[in-house]
């Protein structure tokens, strides 16, 4: 088997799928040929890119004929080398080249690691606590195959404009509530329309959320980005592309849902992302007719885990109906019942929040 053609072959092996504008002939440490048996030494910088990086690797040599591929992977950067085109800089990470959002002071990621724990009704309603606050509050909805920013912000009907610039298209964000937002969801035919995207697809729309916004003429002082729940290819993709101030992790009490809680903060930080703190919504319910406290999930472990993780716990959320109700009204808690237990939660929260943020 002859060297240069399998390098060849690597050299066309791109790696789009996870976002990265390498190939595997970039990150290849080292090679050796035995026949038709190859060893490859792959550089990667975590753990979950081995499998996609070895099933790459794989595929394209035994198109080759190669009968055995042997991948093993190490955190070295790989050196230069006569036959590889010129490498990045040795402190430069090909997985984490990245940069300021225009006219953003604060970044902050909402996340959480699984659905259904009301993530987006605390990012909504963070950046409405924000904003009655006197903050310049943007609210960017990155959840591209479940978007309900448009819903509770009570934006359905907005339409989203563009303009040509020296530097291309910018998209003009629309306004709701005082708070300026973007949302896939305003650009899709119909709220039954499903959004079926590969990688490639996704990260180009993630960029061009990320920075081709114009979000007015008035410097944001929060930028709130919801992100979709999980550990997935949106949020490697903001890791490496764009710099984030801070993330919180939304929860609820139940053990289910912490434990997916400890994934995130590992997620963030192998990304280099600061948790500023965990949110534990529905943490209890309030009987009206007693006034007495419930905890419904059980007794809440989420102060022990934050603590466990060097984080902060940065509030508790009452389960309240009307949080609900107003959300499907599309008016955030927080401005529709600011004297509501949650209303004062959020703001709590939002108080922490600029809190560790040193503001």
């Amino acid at each position: 088997m002859a060297l240069q053609g399998v390098i060849d072959a690597l050299k066309k092996a791109k790696l789009d799928e996870i976002g990265i504008a390498f190939s595997l002939a970039d990150i290849m440490r080292d090679i050796q040929i035995n026949g038709t048996e190859v060893k490859l030494v792959l550089f990667s910088p975590s753990e979950k890119y081995y499998d996609f990086l070895k099933q790459k690797a794989e595929s394209v040599l035994k198109e080759l004929g190669v009968t055995s591929v042997e991948v093993e992977f190490t955190g070295q950067p790989p050196a230069k080398r006569q036959q590889q085109p010129p490498q990045p800089p040795p402190q430069m990470n090909p997985f984490e080249q990245r940069r300021r959002i225009p006219k953003v002071k604060k970044v902050i990621a909402v996340s959480s690691g699984k659905g259904g724990v009301g993530k987006s009704t605390v990012a909504v309603n963070l950046a409405a606590a924000l904003k009655e606050m006197g903050y310049s509050v943007g609210y960017l909805d990155a959840d591209m195959y479940g978007p309900s920013g448009p819903t509770m912000l009570g934006a359905k009907d907005k339409t989203v404009t563009a303009k040509r610039t020296e530097q291309g298209e910018i998209l003009i964000a629309p306004e709701a509530h005082g708070i300026k937002f973007m949302s896939i969801g305003l650009m899709l035919p119909s709220e039954d329309t499903p959004v079926i995207w590969r990688g490639p697809v996704l990260f180009k729309a993630l960029n061009q959320f990320l920075f081709d916004i114009d979000w007015g003429d008035e410097e944001l002082d929060f930028l709130i980005i919801d992100l979709p729940p999980g550990t997935g290819d949106v949020q490697i993709t903001l890791g490496q592309v764009a710099e984030i101030d801070g993330a919180i992790i939304v929860t609820t009490p139940q053990d289910v849902a912490l434990i997916d809680v400890k994934k995130g903060i590992q997620m963030f930080n192998e990304v280099e992302i600061p948790v500023l703190g965990i949110v534990e919504n529905m943490s209890y319910f309030v009987c009206l007719e007693t006034g007495k406290a419930y905890e419904i999930f059980g007794k809440s472990k989420t102060e022990e885990i934050a603590k466990q993780y060097n984080t902060k716990l940065l509030g508790k959320i009452p389960i309240e109906p009307k949080v609900a109700e107003f959300s499907d009204l599309g008016i955030p808690i927080v401005i529709a019942k600011p004297d509501s237990d949650s209303a004062k939660a959020f703001k709590s929260i939002a108080e922490n929040l600029i809190k560790q943020l040193s503001i």
